[in-house]
């Protein structure tokens, strides 16, 4: 089982995130001959299969044009943002996530080093993978609550751009309180007048906030609902000024907390936005600057053991 057991650790969400699935036959087949006694003659061109897995860099994107994947992070949060030649990731997950989702989706997409990792606040499921996605390597490390990590700056109010690509960091007007959810860093993208706004763990008063310090400027076609879905955040005034076309609701099937809310289910949907959710459809993927913005579930061809309850 060596060869199946190498391919898994260095790429096993290959053929899911990034391949169609008879792509994922054939390195299995690679994988199968590297075990026999003489491999039927074929092991040369086995080891060039699997080499080519482990090599794999897909294609760059367009300038001014912005890759957004919600992950599957289960009850937890882990949200990755790719420009033409950057990488941020917005928070990690737990550390199991980040273990066998995060890192591993990180390696299938070709990402080798993060220029930037942001963690939200000092919560397990948006921090708890913190020491596995270090290990990939990251040039800049910002935080809600840099006390809790070596070398992290605090997420202060800031602009930047990459690759064509606009980011904000944003902070309410005055601190909500002094609850960890309260010091979430918030992150708004922008690529060609379409933007995607993340917020954390951030409840209702720091919305409100928010919406005191940008008012309209917040407006963005992708919202990522604070807290998993929770009633705490996504309050309908903010819902209202931020105005998605799409909101996402990253948290665990079956959670205990029922997240997304019946509540928040209803705000989202008197307010006309298409609600998306990570429980039921896996990692979603979107566009920012080119083409349709919703580009569907990251991993389109499944085996059967690997799909969502109701997909």
């Amino acid at each position: 089982m060596r060869g199946l057991v190498w391919l898994a650790t260095v790429s096993p969400e290959f053929a899911v995130a990034a391949a169609p699935v008879p792509l994922l036959v054939l390195a299995m087949m690679a994988a199968l001959l590297l075990l026999l006694p003489k491999g039927m003659g074929l092991k040369p061109w086995a080891c060039l299969v699997l080499l080519g897995f482990v090599f794999y860099r897909p294609a760059k994107l367009e300038e001014g044009v912005a890759r957004v994947t919600v992950m599957d992070a289960g009850q937890g949060l882990s949200v990755l943002i790719q420009t033409r030649n950057r990488n941020l990731l917005f928070d990690t997950g737990t550390e199991q996530v980040a273990q066998t989702g995060i890192v591993p989706s990180l390696n299938a997409m070709g990402v080798r080093r993060l220029d930037s990792l942001i963690l939200s606040h000092h919560d397990i499921d948006h921090d708890g993978g913190f020491q596995s996605v270090a290990a990939v390597g990251t040039d800049k490390l910002l935080a809600g609550q840099p006390e809790f990590y070596p070398n992290a700056e605090f997420c202060q109010e800031d602009k930047w751009q990459w690759d064509g690509v606009d980011f904000e960091l944003l902070r309410p007007s005055e601190n909500a309180g002094k609850e960890d959810n309260d010091q979430s860093c918030v992150l708004r993208v922008v690529a060609n007048g379409k933007a995607l706004l993340i917020t954390g763990d951030l409840g209702v008063k720091g919305e409100a906030g928010l919406i005191e310090k940008y008012g309209n400027a917040l407006y963005s076609q992708v919202l990522v609902l604070g807290h998993h879905g929770s009633s705490t955040a996504s309050s309908g005034s903010f819902l209202h000024t931020v105005s998605p076309q799409y909101a996402v609701a990253s948290s665990g099937y079956a959670n205990a907390y029922k997240h997304p809310t019946v509540a928040v289910q209803n705000r989202v949907r008197a307010h006309g936005i298409t609600l998306l959710r990570t429980d039921l459809s896996g990692a979603l993927v979107f566009a920012l600057g080119q083409g349709d913005i919703f580009q569907g579930r990251l991993k389109k061809d499944k085996f059967y053991w690997q799909k969502k309850p109701f997909e």
